[in-house]
């Protein structure tokens, strides 16, 4: 019995902890549900305070621009109100109407003849009352329109339309003379007009009184031009060299010849127009340069000048006719000792020219790039070779038999050939590098300064190499540039670690008229190219500039 009543008290047990359990568990489940409803609910709310902020940031946005297009409007009519009113003062008045005679005559009716002023109706200015004895009392008159009829017109019409007739001639008088000369006496300046633009020319102080009528006769000394205040750097490059103790540059239609121990100037002003751009002869005496397309048609085309640094005198003017907008830039030959002239323009393909310097012909010409071109370049030692280059290129360019064939340097990214060359620049997004595919055996590409860019003065010059695949040769020389050049510095082959750029500093002697020059030579396999980039010339205290060079090939 006991064993009976204490089976039956555990069984009661277990039936409340199962139920139990079962509560707690649906209790879980409740609380489960209530916290999903309550999270939806909250990114519910999340969601609809976004959509209401960016409700109200474009409700914003379009207020600004409501308030930016009735600010417009308001111009708009503004201006409307102003060029009507101008319109209105300066009408012409209609043909003068045939008034009433005291000898009455048959006339033929004739459909009067309409004018664009037809239905236009002017209204006189408002004037204040003056007294019946004041001289400049007139009579108020109504508003009356080209339509009205001549029948109409009282005779204070009469005499208001013959006043307002005169004082519209009187106002065309003053039109059609306001372009003549005027002297102002308070200023003491002339102003006179040139091509409608209105230029004052002031007068010595010693005249106090000038008349515009009076005739007289045409000086016996003529103005010279003494100094030049200017230089134009702001569109163009090479635009500044030093020549036989002189620096010369241009400013706008004037060669200057500046000497500046003595602070004088000399001039040359064979041009017509704007120089944009300026060339050394080899010989150091002859100089060209080339000027933009003026506003005369016919004696103010683009052309090249080629004129004599100690004479200023002329020799040969080229190209008229040819060019189009402006000459941009312009170089002469090197090793046959200026023989030919390279020429390019600013049009929209950028034509390059080349021409005989003592002839004046052209050799040949050829479209060049659409994008602007800065410079222009004959090879210092091959005279059938010349580089441009711009914005985004760089142009190999070759002159056989009077045609000239096109070479286009690679900057960004990988060599046209796999596992030839770099996949990249070691600095920035440009580097050079020798092409050798299609190019024989032994074939050299030449980078060189200019012989007069560098002091007498030692350097330490620094690069990046890249040699990989199976190149050549790399080599730096340096020296005066009176006498040969000698090799410093040499590299051969692939290179270890052949896919990262390798770094170089090297010494450079102290040359009088020091020249450096880098060749790359083509090895026996077209997969041999050889690439630099960042190149560094150091002096002995500080690194402090970029090498600017010439590139060329051969």
């Amino acid at each position: 019995m006991y064993l009976a009543v204490e089976h039956q008290i555990d069984d009661v047990f277990h039936t409340a902890s199962a139920l139990k359990v079962k509560m707690d568990e649906s209790t879980d489940f409740s609380s489960s549900i209530a916290n999903g409803v309550d999270g939806l609910l909250r990114q519910d709310q999340v969601e609809v305070c976004e959509r209401v902020t960016y409700l109200e940031k474009k409700v914003r946005v379009q207020e600004d621009e409501i308030v930016c297009l009735k600010s417009a409007v308001a111009d708009i009519l503004r201006r409307l109100n102003q060029v009507e009113a101008e319109k209105a003062q300066n009408s012409i008045l209609p043909t003068k109407p045939v008034f009433k005679s005291s000898t009455p005559h048959k006339t033929t009716p004739r459909t009067p003849r309409r004018t664009p002023l037809d239905n236009v109706y002017v209204t006189p200015p408002t004037r204040h009352s003056t007294p019946p004895s004041s001289a400049k009392s007139r009579t108020p008159i109504k508003k009356w329109g080209s339509m009205t009829n001549s029948t109409e017109l009282n005779g204070s019409h009469n005499v208001r339309r013959s006043v307002s007739q005169t004082n519209l001639l009187s106002r065309s008088q003053q039109k059609q003379g306001s372009k003549d000369p005027q002297w102002n006496s308070e200023e003491g300046n002339l102003r006179i007009y040139l091509r409608g633009r209105p230029v004052s020319l002031y007068a010595p102080s010693d005249l106090s009184d000038y008349s515009v009528d009076k005739e007289v006769t045409t000086p016996d000394q003529k103005l010279q031009l003494e100094y030049v205040f200017g230089y134009r750097g702001r569109d163009c490059r090479s635009n500044l060299y030093y020549l036989n103790g002189e620096v010369i540059y241009f400013c706008a239609g004037v060669v200057v010849l500046h000497n500046p121990e003595e602070q004088t100037q000399r001039h040359y002003l064979g041009h017509t127009d704007d120089v944009k751009c300026l060339a050394i002869h080899p010989d150091k005496v002859r100089v060209a340069t080339g000027q933009v397309a003026g506003h005369d048609r016919k004696d103010s085309k683009p052309h090249v000048r080629i004129w004599h640094s100690t004479s200023l005198n002329t020799l040969h003017v080229i190209g008229i006719g040819d060019f189009d907008r402006s000459v941009c830039c312009l170089s002469f030959s090197k090793q046959d000792g200026g023989a030919k002239l390279c020429v390019v323009d600013e049009s929209n393909e950028h034509e390059l020219f080349v021409y005989d310097v003592e002839k004046g012909r052209k050799l040949a010409n050829t479209k060049g790039s659409q994008d602007p071109v800065l410079a222009v370049e004959f090879h210092p030692s091959e005279p059938n070779s010349i580089i441009d280059v711009g914005k985004g290129h760089i142009q190999f360019w070759t002159l056989e038999s009077g045609k000239l064939t096109k070479k286009s340097g690679v900057f960004d990214g990988g060599t046209p050939s796999s596992n030839t060359g770099p996949t990249k620049a070691a600095e920035g997004s440009y580097y050079m590098y020798t092409k050798v595919s299609n190019i024989a055996s032994g074939s050299r590409a030449v980078l060189t300064t200019e012989s007069a860019s560098l002091t007498a003065s030692s350097f330490c010059l620094s690069f990046q190499y890249h040699m990989k695949g199976l190149p050549g040769t790399l080599k730096v020389f340096a020296g005066d540039k009176t006498s040969s050049l000698t090799s410093i510095w040499e590299k051969s082959g692939v290179q270890p670690n052949p896919d990262q750029w390798k770094n170089v500093t090297i010494e450079i002697p102290q040359f009088n008229n020091p020249v450096i020059s880098i060749e790359g030579t083509r090895g026996n396999s077209f997969r041999g190219d050889i690439a630099i980039d960042d190149l560094i010339l150091k002096t002995p205290s500080r690194c402090c500039r970029k090498w600017y060079v010439i590139i060329s090939t051969s």
